[in-house]
């Protein structure tokens, strides 16, 4: 078997399967438009259809092979500048050559026809006249007429007219192979190429899709390439000999397969960065916000991340995320950033726009501008109008939909810092995904502001019966007493008004700390030597239980570090909790009180941990964990306000306070207070007013 024999079968089946993909792509053409460009191409890639055909039938030896590959050259050579002047916009340049253009297939075709297609001068005027066709066609993609370089329609016509390119590179290539004997297969698949950029530019593919597409075809065009050439070379080194090029081949198939993912990796990021940049850059923005919204739990918290996310990108100029509040009164915007103020729309309610996004419809502007070209009257047209209409006043290039399974909970905008097509089907692909993640983090936070919602209002009514409680019996003791008043035989009318007198004191008392838990002061200053500070509340409380046997241990690390505080508040906590902490005791037990630093945790910055313990009976879980809620109380005198008014001064001062209890083992407070150089302040949305 020679390399002439080996050529020709590669020849044949190159023009085969040439033959074969233009078929399939003729019926992908015209299936998606009719227009007068769309079959002047159809008719061009139906003409290099027939020439593949006829390439491989006159090398299979048929006679009536040859004039048929003459002839489909000689319209290859007309058609091809035409169709290249439609895309171009350039139909007047051309139509000076039009006698040419007319003419010359029916006159070749007469030389054909007289001379026969096997002469040298017959044939060589074909080809030349199909290379010259290929390089007008070529010269007029170059310079297409359009308003703005800039424009998608201008990036789609370079990228044919650097495919059109490929069909005169193909040409040359098979001269040189020809000239060496090899298989002139080039300039049967090397126009494959830009027939199909060709088709891509009349759907219009979408310039980043493009990219995306021509950046993948050519980095599978260089790998296989390459490994035909290592194949090539194998054949060429080994000869006719099948066992030797069997196990040579097996051999450079084992290293291809080990080294063709690295090779294939590195030309896949060398592509991405060359043709895909921006899809990259939209992951590294947004990939981070997608791993953090699992963790938020309030709407507040969530709008800042997205929002913060999207100002930091460098693709997105700007966003808003609109939330529906009710089916009926529609999207309200909650949350907007890069918007210009006449873009700041505050409600949405347009039928066809909330029918679209609870359909689930991705709204692409590019999209709907090809929808409304193509639809001329009718729903259709006056629904793509409302969208588009909307789009404007969003100052948006694409709109998700914020689904959580079967539920619409609102839509999120987005335009590009670039004007001319910026989202690619993978940078939709990809909001999309971020989109359903938000979604569902707005589910989650309505479901937690619920539960929140339901603990507030078992604490207010809590709260509410314990006032009501504390309240009720100072006012029954109250009008008893005013009823013994009245009363001609009471003999002891002083008694009777200094009861009153108490129990007026005692509602003042509890009023009085209420508004201490509902309003908390804070006037800071610097304690420099809170060991101190705590050594000295601690004995105050202490000198009111003389009687008790109690073991009192205090234990105060040295240098501490100064703390900002205001120090009536912090004694009043202290001295509550020791407190506490006696009449748990009830006259007998030991109580410890220590005081040392605090390193960093979590959200709390250094400080210093005030540790009181004291080994009493202890509380069990339920009990424990309701200790800090306002009115509730296990002691019949108590108020139940003053754990609670301990905790609202110690968030106050930037601290927080905790309790660990078990039955018959003692409890343990712990009260941590920011350091002075921590710089604490109070928590976003509490107000400590002085």
């Amino acid at each position: 078997m020679t390399l002439l024999n080996g050529a020709a079968r590669m020849e044949i089946q190159s023009a085969f399967m040439a033959g074969a993909s233009v078929l399939v792509l003729l019926y992908a053409i015209l299936r998606e438009r009719r227009d007068r460009t769309t079959l002047l191409y159809a008719a061009l890639v139906a003409t290099f259809g027939t020439w593949a055909a006829a390439r491989g039938i006159e090398r299979l030896g048929i006679s009536w092979g040859m004039p048929l590959e003459a002839a489909s050259l000689t319209l290859l050579g007309a058609l091809t500048p035409m169709a290249a002047a439609a895309f171009a916009g350039r139909e007047a340049t051309l139509y000076r050559y039009r006698f040419a253009l007319l003419l010359g297939p029916p006159l070749l075709c007469a030389a054909v026809i007289a001379g026969g297609p096997e002469r040298p001068v017959v044939r060589t005027l074909t080809i030349a006249w199909a290379i010259l066709g290929a390089i007008s066609g070529a010269a007029l993609l170059a310079r297409p007429v359009v308003d703005d370089p800039g424009s998608p329609a201008a990036t789609r016509l370079r990228f044919l007219a650097a495919a059109h390119a490929v069909i005169v590179a193909g040409a040359v290539a098979d001269v040189t192979l020809a000239a060496f004997g090899g298989p002139r297969v080039a300039s049967l698949l090397a126009p494959l190429l830009y027939l199909y950029a060709g088709y891509l530019h009349l759907l219009p593919v979408r310039v980043a899709d493009l990219r995306r597409l021509m950046g993948n075809a050519l980095a599978l065009g260089i790998l296989a390439l390459f490994v035909a050439s290592l194949f090539g070379a194998l054949w060429l080194w080994v000869g006719p000999r099948l066992d030797l090029f069997l196990f040579n081949a097996f051999v450079v198939s084992f290293v291809l397969l080990l080294g063709i993912d690295p090779v294939r990796s590195r030309m896949q990021r060398w592509i991405e960065r060359r043709f895909v940049a921006g899809r990259l850059e939209l992951e590294r923005t947004l990939r981070p916000l997608t791993e953090r919204l699992s963790q938020i739990f309030t709407l507040d918290e969530f709008l800042q991340e997205v929002l913060e996310a999207v100002e930091t990108s460098e693709r997105l100029r700007a966003s808003a995320i609109f939330l529906r509040d009710d089916p009926v009164v529609g999207f309200q915007q909650v949350a907007s950033i890069g918007l210009a103020p006449r873009r700041r729309v505050n409600l949405i309610r347009a039928p066809a726009w909330v029918k679209a996004l609870e359909d689930g419809q991705v709204l692409l502007r590019e999209e709907l501008e090809k929808e409304r070209a193509e639809t001329r009257a009718g729903a259709g047209l006056d629904r793509a109008s409302v969208l588009l209409w909307t789009m404007d006043q969003l100052d948006a290039q694409l709109v998700l939909p914020l689904r959580a399974g079967q539920n619409l909970v609102g839509f999120w905008s987005l335009r590009d810092v670039d004007d001319s097509e910026p989202f690619s089907a993978v940078d939709v692909e990809f909001l999309h995904g971020v989109a359903e993640q938000m979604a569902a983090t707005i589910e989650n936070t309505k479901t937690f502001e619920r539960v929140r919602a339901r603990e507030r209002f078992a604490s207010l009514g809590e709260m509410a019966a314990g006032l009501a409680h504390e309240i009720r019996n100072p006012l029954a003791t109250i009008r008893a007493a005013t009823t013994l008043l009245e009363d001609p035989g009471n003999e002891s009318p002083g008694e009777i008004r200094q009861v009153i007198v108490e129990e007026i004191e005692r509602l003042d008392r509890v009023v009085g700390m209420f508004l201490d838990y509902a309003r908390p002061s804070s006037q800071r200053q610097t304690i420099a030597d809170p060991g101190e500070f705590v050594r000295t509340s601690v004995r105050s409380v202490s000198r009111l239980h003389p009687g008790e046997h109690v073991g009192l241990r205090i234990d105060i690390e040295d240098d501490l570090p100064p703390i900002s505080a205001d120090a009536d508040q912090l004694e009043r906590v202290i001295a509550n909790v020791v407190e506490n902490a006696y009449q748990a005791l009830d006259f007998k037990g030991s109580l410890r009180v220590s005081a040392r630093r605090a390193a960093p945790d979590g959200d709390l910055p250094e400080g210093i941990e005030i540790r009181i313990e004291d080994d009493g009976p202890g509380m069990d879980e339920p009990t424990a964990e309701r200790a800090f809620i306002p009115f509730f109380t296990t002691r019949p005198q108590g108020t139940g306000l003053g754990l609670a008014i301990c905790e609202r001064l110690v968030r106050g001062l930037g601290g927080s306070i905790r309790l660990t209890s078990r039955p018959a083992e003692g409890t343990t407070v712990f009260i941590r207070i920011p350091s002075d150089a921590s710089g604490s302040r109070a928590p976003e949305g509490e107000e400590c007013e002085a």
